[in-house]
């Protein structure tokens, strides 16, 4: 009993001297009160997260107002909704149009300049690939004549959940948040729903329990890289098959930072390609809000007048 107290005490001391070392060292536990979700963005079972109905101030500079209607959809145009052929724009927050006006988002640019096209934005912050087909998916009752894509590189990692992502994504209470999203097994795809990530014991007051987690969770999602190409060459073709049974066009809207491997996967499944990327969008701070944010105004224009042609032409197929 004495050699057990012993050792009991031991360990206390031990667990005792490494959180305090590392404590020096700069590490600290856990804090979810200090983390805040999005504030356009509410849960949903189906997507993971969807966008808050109303009008949301931007966090980014300039605080824009951006109006989302009570589906959640961003605005995408000033009047009712008419009877011409529907465009359905899928993707994420720069297809949602997130610190910009509402008029100025490239789906309302291109009800401009399409006016006989009704545009819906489905656009939502934080989407990949994945929760993009989802989305297509959801409108099979009621399919548009066109879905469009908006492609940007970053989908990759949050197409498998890479743990970088999960890191950076919270919940209303703090805690890190893993998406719906799909890794291919055994040579199929394999979709998961995702989810909350929930505390452990101790987690908010102890570092060594903290960096624990840490580790289990870079275990947990450990080899997700290896998925990347795979999924997303898989999706592409649930993206396509998706399209031909709502019997719509798939255009794919390539936004930048997209790899070379691609364009060629897109093209081998039928999928209409307008490839708008444009380095000025990485060099140039002018076309960031704040010279770091998402893409401006003036981005969103250039985006519009590059797509306009290949959205005009599969509408009218």
């Amino acid at each position: 009993m004495k050699s057990l107290l012993l050792t009991v005490f031991s360990l206390l001391v031990s667990l005792a001297i490494g959180e305090a070392m590392l404590r020096a060292s700069g590490y600290s536990p856990a804090d979810f009160a200090a983390r805040s979700a999005n504030g356009w963005a509410v849960p949903d079972a189906e997507f993971g997260w969807t966008n808050r109905p109303g009008i949301v101030a931007s966090n980014e500079a300039g605080n824009v107002a951006m109006t989302f209607w009570p589906n959640g959809q961003r605005a995408s145009r000033s009047e009712a909704l008419h009877g011409g052929p529907r465009v359905d724009f899928v993707g994420d927050s720069i297809t949602q149009g997130y610190g910009v006006a509402d008029s100025e988002t490239v789906v309302w640019l291109l009800g401009e300049k399409l006016p006989a096209l009704a545009f819906e934005n489905l656009g939502v912050g934080g989407y990949g690939t994945y929760q993009s087909l989802l989305r297509m998916q959801a409108r099979a009752g009621d399919p548009p004549r066109v879905f469009v894509y908006g492609l940007f590189g970053n989908h990759r990692e949050r197409n498998v959940a890479s743990l970088g992502w999960v890191r950076s994504l919270f919940d209303a209470q703090g805690r890190n948040l893993v998406p719906p999203h799909a890794l291919v097994e055994d040579g199929r795809l394999v979709e998961y729903l995702g989810g909350p990530v929930e505390p452990w014991p101790l987690e908010m007051h102890s570092v060594i329990v903290t960096e624990l987690k840490r580790a289990w969770l870079r275990f947990e999602l450990r080899g997700r890289r290896d998925h990347v190409r795979p999924v997303m060459e898989a999706l592409f073709a649930e993206m396509a098959k998706t399209a031909a049974e709502a019997k719509a066009t798939l255009v794919v809207l390539l936004l930048a930072d997209a790899s070379d491997w691609m364009v060629p996967a897109l093209q081998r499944n039928g999928i209409v390609v307008a490839d708008c990327r444009n380095p000025e969008f990485e060099r140039d701070p002018a076309l960031r809000i704040g010279g770091v944010g998402h893409p401006t105004a003036a981005r969103h224009a250039m985006w519009a007048e590059c797509v306009a042609p290949f959205v005009a032409r599969a509408a009218a197929r």
